[in-house]
């Protein structure tokens, strides 16, 4: 056990490259032309970039769809010379993340002993599996691994979230027993067997790259050593260079809301320093919550409306029930100046969770405009119509991409107090938090906005702006020369 104070892991430090830009090989678990999650955007991204500045990278994504590999040809390259997809023959093993295609370590020690590359970069090691960290070594024993964390998918069996099965209350630590009393097909040795088996392969990785600091300290504490892990964003998807000339500050030096924010938020009844975090609920449908009092509405400006824009999956943990909840009692207090866009997907999710999503939707009221899905291209100029994006998940979240692509709009974000969301959108600066999993919190605070939406003009002046592409991709260059120096 280890006492005192926990070792914490370090940001990437951007000094000068020592050593000549690596060949790098880009690897996730899926591939962005198939989906178009956080990773696979993201692991683009860096190939792209690398590409665009001189330097030499390789793609490899994921399918799982198509029946399996065709005989002898677990990679094909249906996408260019450079990109590489791994189609999987047999089902994987998602307890331990093992890979039990008995094609895929021939095919990728293959591939590694052709390309030679300097840096392996792993978006994930689902799909692949953690035995891939080996395999490269052993093709390779020069080329440095590198793996980019989401979530907590070696700490938590439960889809990396760190909720708990069935009541989806927050998990703060892994436990072999708490995690057999989520899982009861499987014994606390079973949980022991396997996080052993996922560090012992962990241990040909050179360095872990966190996004977010409290993801960092999740996976410190559960056994990986503070040394490996280096703090450092995502890549930002391509077209936020797009927005890189725009108007807003970094104001990076803020600690606290400015005063003029600060006065507005008090004045309309808004904690000032964010909200304490509490314990949220979990189910779609009504929470229960009381709407705030009709007091809390008197003089609203009715010249315009607000739009909050809401964007991504609509998932069980994205908090789509605790939005519409919201939405719910804002139209029981019958205000008419604002609304709620919803920009996402659900059809992919569980029939159960559809027909809920559907129900709840038809019954959220006037104030909820449902859009549907989006293409990613798409985003920038969706976002640019709304005066704030909403990120109301549930879970611990690690560092969403729709911060990210709000961010670099200029919108604050309004979210969750728990998490990577409370880390990445200060309270009063770049944002607003609110109770996680609370409707009636979320629906006091739009409530106040609305009273007085000049808080959200404030705010944007402060707003934290992403690194852009180049400097994104200087980062990471720094993180491989701190592995290859």
């Amino acid at each position: 056990m280890t006492h005192g104070r926990q070792p914490r892991a370090r940001p990437v430090e951007l000094r000068p490259l020592s050593v000549r830009t690596p060949s790098v090989l880009v690897m996730t678990h899926s591939h962005p032309r198939l989906t178009h999650g956080g990773a696979e955007i993201s692991a683009q991204s860096l190939f792209r970039q690398i590409k665009a500045n001189g330097g030499r990278s390789w793609f490899l994504g994921c399918a799982l769809a198509g029946g399996g590999a065709r005989l002898g040809a677990p990679l094909t390259q249906p996408f260019g010379s450079d990109d590489y997809l791994y189609t999987p023959a047999v089902p994987f093993d998602y307890f331990k993340f093992a890979n039990p295609d008995p094609q895929f370590p021939a095919a990728l020690a293959e591939l590694v002993g052709q390309l030679r590359p300097d840096i392996v970069h792993a978006h994930h090691y689902t799909h692949f599996g953690v035995e891939m960290f080996s395999v490269i070594k052993r093709a390779s024993p020069t080329t440095r691994v590198v793996v980019s964390l989401h979530e907590y998918l070696a700490i938590c069996h439960n889809h990396g979230q760190m909720v708990k099965t069935g009541s989806h209350a927050l998990c703060e630590r892994a436990s072999t027993v708490g995690c057999a009393a989520c899982f009861p097909q499987y014994s606390p040795r079973d949980f022991f067997l396997r996080q052993r088996y996922i560090q012992s392969f962990f241990e040909d990785v050179d360095l872990f790259l966190a996004p977010s600091r409290f993801l960092a300290d999740r996976y410190i504490a559960w056994g990986v050593p503070a040394a490996r892990i280096a703090l450092l964003e995502n890549m930002p998807p391509d077209a936020a260079a797009s927005v890189a000339d725009m108007a807003f500050q970094r104001a990076a030096d803020l600690q606290a809301a400015p005063p003029a924010v600060a006065a507005r938020l008090s004045a309309v009844g808004i904690p000032v320093s964010a909200v304490e975090p509490r314990r949220p609920g979990g189910a779609l449908g009504r929470s229960g919550s009381k709407p705030p009092t009709s007091g809390d509405l008197t003089n609203l400006p009715r010249s315009r409306g607000l739009r909050i824009g809401f964007f991504g999956q609509m998932s069980p943990l994205k908090g789509i029930g605790v939005l519409i909840d919201a939405a719910r009692l804002l139209e029981e207090m019958k205000l008419e100046n604002l609304s709620i866009d919803i920009h996402g997907e659900y059809r992919n999710q569980p029939e159960a969770f559809q027909a809920a999503v559907r129900q709840a939707l038809g019954e959220a009221g006037a104030n909820v405009v449902y859009h549907g899905p989006y293409e990613n291209t798409d985003v920038q100029r969706l976002m640019r119509r709304m005066d704030a994006v909403v990120v109301p998940s549930t879970w611990w979240e690690n560092s969403p991409v729709v911060i990210q692509e709000a961010f670099a709009c200029g919108r604050p974000v309004i979210c969750s107090n728990i998490g990577g969301m409370a880390e990445k959108v200060r309270h009063g600066i770049d944002g607003l938090h609110f109770d996680a999993g609370r409707a009636a919190s979320l629906a006091q605070l739009l409530a106040g906005l609305a009273r007085n939406p000049d808080i959200l003009t404030e705010i944007s002046a402060t707003v934290a702006r992403p690194l852009d592409p180049a400097a994104a991709l200087q980062a990471h260059m720094a993180a491989y020369a701190r592995v290859m120096a």
